[in-house]
């Protein structure tokens, strides 16, 4: 099961590629406003598609000028651009999850290129922690902040693993075999993204750890 042939996972971790049909990113635009600015001054008759689109496009010019901002620390850069691959992966497999249980829905596809616009600023905030002594500012708050997302995490995914489809939900495409496939997959990706962050207790770390509990949709389908 795949969402639509446009919005696999792999094909979201390559937006360009996905928004090469629609308008071209203007980042000087993108790198000015807000993205609901830039969607409102770059979409001439609106869509689904074209929401989509400057929602890609302003997070893309907004991650190369973080990592123009971050070419004297080539470690934190690297260390951005891997987060931001895991997590959008982990977004798409959300919106997946999402639309194998309602059977189907443009709802959950359109969901997940809208969601990297917040993950990109979310990104930057980190970016900004990292650079300064803010970041490394350390406490039992940020330690407690830390455990709890982890926590929150497993939970998550023990959800996952934990859905069959109920006796009424006919509509469902779930696929015992490929359900299972997925969630190790997400599993995969979070325990990637906590060792990219590591355990240092402090003001950065708790910031990206509560990303990885930013979730797109909730496990149990309450949505």
């Amino acid at each position: 099961m795949r969402l639509v042939p446009a919005l696999t996972v792999t094909a979201l971790l390559t937006l360009p590629a996905f928004a090469s049909a629609q308008t071209p990113a203007n980042c000087a635009l993108a790198n000015a406003v807000d993205s609901g600015s830039y969607a409102a001054l770059t979409i001439d008759i609106w869509s689904e598609a074209d929401e989509d689109n400057a929602a890609g496009n302003w997070a893309d010019c907004r991650a190369t000028a973080l990592r123009r901002s971050l070419s004297g620390n080539p470690k934190l850069s690297a260390r951005i651009d891997g987060l931001r691959k895991q997590l959008q992966q982990l977004r798409a497999l959300e919106g997946q999850f999402a639309y194998i249980r309602a059977g189907g829905g443009t709802l959950y596809s359109h969901a997940i290129p809208r969601s990297f616009p917040y993950l990109e600023e979310q990104l930057a905030g980190l970016a900004a922690l990292a650079r300064t002594t803010l970041g490394a500012q350390s406490g039992q708050r940020y330690a407690a902040l830390i455990a709890q997302a982890r926590k929150a995490h497993v939970a998550y995914v023990a959800s996952l693993r934990a859905y069959r489809p109920k006796p009424d939900e006919t509509y469902s495409t779930y696929s015992a075999a490929e359900w299972k496939r997925l969630v190790d997959r997400y599993e995969t990706l979070g325990r990637a993204v906590m060792q990219t962050l590591g355990t240092r207790g402090d003001a950065a770390t708790a910031l990206g750890y509560s990303m990885l509990t930013t979730t797109l949709f909730p496990a149990d389908g309450a949505f």
